[in-house]
């Protein structure tokens, strides 16, 4: 592992001991520099001054890993911090010491860190610690369910503001329209997450009752105080009251919606994820949390939150609560603001410049500026473009007297460069944008194949030129809409490719295909599915053959007029073909058997089971080998199939419901790639998606593409000027644009940073594809020196096609199918038996038709157990030990060893520190086992020779009737008379012991003894009734043991009274 040279400004922010703010730029090694500041104040050498070559001087004072905290901004990224926090700590001198601390440090998102803070302090915050977490889909399902309740009801009492709402909008959405639940579960996230910015705006009393425009807001209860919300701006016009009453009433129904929301979360001892961090920094700037403060303060020693650029006030308010003006903890930030990227997941980048304002007066601002990834032409290009893009919109946002305005600072290549680096711009011509786009796409894809192979980059371990690989590739793009034509051509070219955060399941053809056939399921009578169904891959029906049976079959739904067509139609001869009639013939009569199968079955199948069996009987899976792409098809119905076996209880109804939602939130099933990142091959990937990630060859596409759209139809708050429901621009009065223009130049200046930090995931080359149009990124890339490049033509692999005509069925012919794949005959019935399973079908015959039968066993063989500490040892265990040991036992004088071996082969720690050599449990099982083999009658069981005269642990399988088997083992099995005949006979063991001989009832003529142990912890006065249990298995036993040797004595042998009990052959009823 290469040391770590350390530049001067890593140096002090490792070494600095105030609260800091670190300004980490693109590429400057942020994650290795709070690792490095990990390591370091845990006392742990990590890296030298790489002005000096010294180690760091180690702090005043080392501090353990539980005593550091550090936010992550996603789990992946908490994932990534513990891991390369491990491999520092192992390669470390206390490597030993600390490698099972790690898991002690507090290292997880903001998310995790509350839900610790709150189960950990609950006391001192007078809250329940039981709490249960909801999913984003719980909580979204629950919110859905109270809102509804909440706006029928105020229906029902005839509510104006309710009225109001449901003539504007329907109850719910779809897909990208909302309904009235969804704009109220705006308001209510929006209320939540901004509560101060709505302390100005609400009044407490109704309003009064006036002849002027407050008629129109007849509220009762809290709500807008809308006199204040016109002085906010004085541009206010009468064109803007209609928005205005649409607020009013939204956050009327929201106030009532989130007291409900906060009310069911604590009866119900629930927490969100929004209510995880507003509940924690609530109960920590409240009176009870000055207690909790101080365990919190005497715990940690640094708090470190990364991506600090993207959090927002409620999140700064928790850390300065915890670690501002306090002795400890230190206080951490780290971020990078021209990388704030995530306004629409709540964040704030004013929170930084408040903070940097708040650390300009008592801590540290320090800047890691050297980029450690970018070639210089690309760092230098990125200055550039930074610096116009940002500057301009920074002017804008200050203009409009806004406060999220940030100043570009320079990047400082920290790589050298080589002959293959630089920025280019690719542009394609085309007669309108559809051409234009399929010409760009070519060029990249040609571009690609003429790089691979041949073009050389930097390697990222060793600084080595190498080839440049597929895998060292990535088109990136800000949506991701409208790049399907890349994809295209792509494959087309045959470049492998992989799309990280692919689209929703729900927009392939071959899950629409399903899904619709499932909807058909739960109405037959809705014809546009019935026609997707009929002339989809199920059925497979020509248009005209539908349109023909549409029109001749004038009353009924489609699906009971194709049922009449197939019993009464004529079927015309196709021209395509005189074999296609009967072939759509019998594909009709199985579309419609499937359907009516499947609609009785679907209340008694698994949601999984229902999809399968559409699939098989309908051979859909095999129209699909039939097609291009068939793969990545199977696969996605694959993804499907699991995806309804996480709600195989739900029926038809709930599952749609279900899946609805996610579609409408477009966080639903991804579809299933053929590829990982992990393989050779191109990655597509939104920038968002490739933060914090980098490719030696990046093209950047779209980059025309407009970078602002108004969003109607949307309520959002503006922190000075209020709230605002967008309408349309006809609608829309001066507040509303003046409102709009504010929101306008905070997205262009996001698209900045956007910009910036796709142009910094490049290493070597950056490609910059799109014409020069002036709206969108193009306008400031034309800032920097980006040449335009021919790239050699590259031809695409020949498109193939299916012939247009079916002459290719009469190469066909009917005909049984080879035996080798023809369908599996049904799997043949049992036909072992255990003397164990026979015992448990007498016993508990429901319990043997679970197991036996169905392969379930019950419950409480996933309880979880107590500790053998607590329970002692398990029965079943103390049996396995004693069985073991008399089995390997050959000495006595060996017991101590064979114990201890047997114990190691059972791979249970647990039990091995109960039973360690010299414990009370111990020296008791010991002596047990001794007893036995100490006795007289295990001299005589084991007289002569091993394998010969007497066997340890014989298996046996018996057959006792037509198909009918019984298997099992004989703990010991003794022959009564030696085997051979004559002169060669050996040795029978001589004369049995007069206990055992008493016991057991020994007589002469018998031929072998069979003798099972058994471990109960029980007297002697019990033995004869616990053997009365095991009357079968001295049957199964015996009547194996005869079928070999004739005659036969059958006995248990209870080793901790040491006590024999014969079991005598039962006399038929």
């Amino acid at each position: 592992m290469a040391e770590i040279r350390w530049t001067p400004e890593q140096v002090r922010a490792i070494r600095s001991e105030d609260d800091t703010l670190l300004v980490a730029n693109a590429g400057t090694g942020k994650t290795t520099t709070v690792v490095g500041k990990i390591m370091w104040r845990l006392g742990l050498p990590f890296g030298v001054n790489g002005e000096t070559g010294e180690p760091l001087a180690p702090p005043a004072v080392s501090c353990r890993l539980d005593e550091i905290a550090a936010i992550t901004f996603t789990e992946k990224a908490a994932y990534d911090l513990k891991r390369q926090l491990r491999k520092r700590i192992e390669a470390s001198p206390r490597a030993d010491d600390l490698r099972w601390d790690i898991d002690r440090a507090s290292v997880g998102t903001i998310h995790s860190f509350c839900g610790e803070l709150l189960r950990e302090h609950a006391l001192r915050l007078g809250i329940d610690p039981t709490f249960e977490i909801l999913d984003e889909d719980e909580a979204w399902a629950e919110q859905d369910d109270l809102i509804k309740a909440l706006l029928l009801e105020r229906l029902d009492e005839e509510d104006p503001a309710a009225q109001r709402l449901l003539r504007r909008w329907k109850l719910t959405g779809w897909q990208h329209s909302k309904g009235a639940i969804d704009h109220v579960r705006d308001v209510l996230r929006d209320l939540r997450w901004r509560e101060r910015r709505y302390a100005k705006w609400l009044r407490d009393d109704p309003p009064p009752e006036t002849g002027d425009t407050l008629d129109l807001f007849p509220h009762e209860g809290p709500g807008l105080d809308l006199p204040v919300l016109r002085t906010l701006c004085r541009e206010s016009e009468a064109s803007d009251e209609e928005a205005l009453a649409i607020c009013a009433d939204l956050v009327e129904l929201g106030l009532e919606a989130r007291a409900r929301w906060d009310a069911w979360l604590e009866g119900e001892n629930r927490r969100d994820f929004d209510s995880l961090v507003l509940g924690a920094a609530d109960l920590l700037a409240g009176p009870a949390g000055e207690a909790a403060l101080a365990a919190i303060r005497d715990r940690y020693r640094i708090l470190i939150i990364d991506e600090f650029q993207d959090t927002d006030f409620t999140q700064r308010d928790i850390a300065f609560a915890i670690g501002r003006g306090v002795d400890r903890p230190q206080l951490f930030l780290v971020g990078d603001p021209k990388q704030s990227i995530y306004r629409f997941r709540g964040a704030d980048i004013s929170v930084w410049n408040a903070v940097a304002a708040a650390f300009a007066e008592q801590g540290e601002i320090l800047d890691l500026p050297r980029n450690f990834r970018s070639a210089p032409p690309i760092v230098d290009f990125v200055n550039v473009v930074g610096r116009v893009s940002m500057d301009e919109t920074g002017r804008a946002l200050a203009e409009e007297e806004l406060p999220s305005r940030i100043d570009y600072a320079e990047l400082v290549a920290g790589v050298p460069d080589h002959a293959q680096t630089g920025v280019e711009w690719v542009c394609a011509q085309g007669k309108n944008v559809a051409e234009r786009r399929e010409a760009e796409a070519v060029r990249i894809a040609c571009r690609i194949l003429a790089s691979v192979g041949r073009d050389e980059v930097r390697d990222s371990d060793s600084g080595e030129l190498r080839p440049l690989a597929f895998r060292d590739i990535a088109v990136l793009y800000r949506a991701r809409t409208g790049i399907g034509h890349v994809e295209t051509t792509l494959k087309r070219y045959g470049i492998p490719y992989f799309v990280s955060g692919m689209a929703h399941l729900g927009e392939r053809q071959e899950i629409l295909d399903v899904l619709n056939a499932l909807r058909l399921l739960q109405n037959e009578r809705d014809d546009v599915r019935a026609f997707g169904y009929l002339r989809s891959p199920f059925v497979g029906l020509r248009d005209e053959t539908i349109a023909r049976m549409h029109m001749l079959q004038r009353s009924g739904p489609l699906l009971r007029r194709a049922k009449r067509w197939l019993a009464e139609g004529e079927w015309p001869k196709a021209p395509d073909h005189p074999e296609l009639t009967g072939i759509e013939r019998g594909a009709l009569a199985q579309g419609l058997s499937v359907l009516d199968d499947l609609r009785q079955l679907a209340p008694r199948l698994a949601l999984d089971e229902i999809i399968e069996e559409l699939l098989e009987r309908t051979g859909y899976r095999l129209h699909v080998l039939l097609m291009e792409g068939a793969e990545e098809v199977l696969a996605n119905l694959q993804s499907l199939i699991h995806f309804a076996e996480s709600h195989r209880a739900s029926d038809l109804s709930t599952f749609f419901e279900v899946w609805d939602r996610s579609t409408n939130r477009e966080i639903g099933l991804p579809q299933a790639p053929l590829y990982s990142k992990e393989d050779d091959v191109v990655t597509l990937s939104t920038i968002h998606q490739a933060k914090g990630l980098e490719w030696p060859l990046v093209f950047l596409i779209r980059v025309e593409r407009k970078l602002w759209t108004p969003r109607t139809n949307e309520y959002w708050s503006d922190p000075e000027l209020g709230p605002l429901f967008c309408l349309k621009a006809s609608d829309r009065g001066a507040r509303g644009h003046r409102i709009l223009r504010r929101e306008e130049l905070e997205a262009t200046a996001e698209e900045a940073r956007l910009l910036y930090v796709a142009a910094t995931r490049a290493r070597d080359r950056l490609v910059l594809a799109g014409p020069k149009e002036g709206k969108g990124y193009d306008r400031w890339l034309a800032e920097g020196e980006a040449p335009e490049r021919g790239d050699p033509a590259v031809r695409a692999a020949p498109e193939t096609s299916r012939p247009p005509t079916l002459a290719w069925l009469d190469g066909y012919e009917v005909a049984e199918p080879p035996a080798l794949i023809r369908p599996l005959p049904e799997p043949p019935l049992r036909w072992t038996r255990s003397a164990t399973e026979l015992m448990l079908l007498e016993e508990d015959p429901e319990e043997w038709e679970r197991r036996y039968r169905h392969g379930a066993l019950a419950p409480w063989h996933f309880a979880p157990e107590t500790s053998a500490e607590e329970a002692g040892l398990p029965a079943l265990v103390r049996g396995q030990i004693i069985h073991g040991v008399l089995e390997r036992l050959e000495a006595e004088a060996e017991i101590a060893r064979v114990v201890e071996e047997t114990i190691g082969s059972l791979d249970e720690p647990e039990l091995e520190a109960m039973l360690r050599p010299g414990s009370e449990y111990r020296e008791q099982l010991e002596e047990e086992i001794r007893r036995v083999a100490a006795s007289e009658e295990w001299a005589w069981y084991t007289t002569g020779e091993l394998g010969r005269d007497y066997w340890k642990e014989l298996t046996f399988t018996h057959l006792v009737g037509a198909r009918d088997w019984r298997f099992g083992a004989f703990d010991l099995y003794r022959r009564l008379a030696g085997p051979g005949t004559g002169t060669d006979a050996a040795p029978g063991p001589g004369a049995a012991p007069s206990r055992l001989a008493g016991a057991l009832g020994l007589e002469e003529g018998l031929d072998a003894l069979v003798i099972d142990f058994k471990t109960h912890d029980i007297t002697a006065a019990q033995a004869p009734g616990a053997a009365r249990d095991y009357r079968i298995q001295a049957d199964v036993y015996r009547a194996a043991a005869s079928s070999m040797a004739g005659r036969v004595a059958v006995g248990l042998h209870f080793t901790g009274p040491n006590e024999l009990v014969s079991m005598p052959e039962e006399s038929p009823a």
